[in-house]
């Protein structure tokens, strides 16, 4: 139920987010609030990553079906969220390490399908637990500036709250960038196994 939770909020955040854009220059006090409300939001469903997972292991209740939904799970999460965030408030270089994000999930979620139609799978390597960390923290980081900055919070903490989501947005995409490779090395080897 967290999982599909967590699945189900990715949209509902998106819009908030899209909702936060739009009134951007017309109100920038609503649009403080929405981004600072999406980003309390947005920390209650990243935590559900961490106590799904917790909870399955604790109860013995992991599955297959189970660590598989919430591997999709995370991937909605944020891709709704840099997709959403692209859209209305990412600077340029911001949404560049955006679109390597989504664009190494479509290609690693490729490769996984297509392995598994000679009956082989790609197996979960643990760079990507921490690219999904960074990318968590990115978009966490950049909800808190854009709500801070509206909101007139002081601009030591504006600034800080930029930087962190330039330094963890782009660790996230250099960890996506170093994973693909991986992925793409192992879908190789496993393919020229016959």
């Amino acid at each position: 139920m967290l999982t599909l939770l967590r699945m189900a909020m990715g949209p509902v955040l998106a819009g908030l987010v899209l909702w936060a854009g739009d009134v951007l220059y017309s109100d920038r006090p609503l649009s403080g609030f929405l981004f600072a409300a999406t980003l309390v939001l947005f920390v209650l469903a990243a935590a559900t990553d961490w106590l799904d997972g917790y909870l399955a292991r604790k109860l013995d209740a992991v599955t297959p079906l189970g660590a598989a939904l919430d591997h999709v799970a995370d991937k909605v999460l944020i891709a709704c969220m840099v997709v959403a965030l692209a859209y209305s408030a990412l600077p340029l270089d911001l949404t560049a390490a955006a679109v390597i994000i989504v664009g190494r999930d479509l290609a690693v979620a490729g490769l996984r399908e297509g392995i598994a139609t000679s009956g082989r799978t790609l197996p979960v390597n643990s760079l990507g637990k921490w690219k999904a960390a960074a990318e968590m923290a990115g978009v966490g980081a950049f909800l808190g500036y854009q709500g801070a900055s509206l909101l007139l919070v002081p601009a030591n903490v504006v600034l800080g709250l930029y930087w962190a989501a330039q330094l963890l947005l782009w660790a996230a995409a250099a960890a996506a960038l170093w994973s693909a490779a991986i992925y793409a090395a192992t879908a190789a080897k496993r393919q020229a196994v016959k």
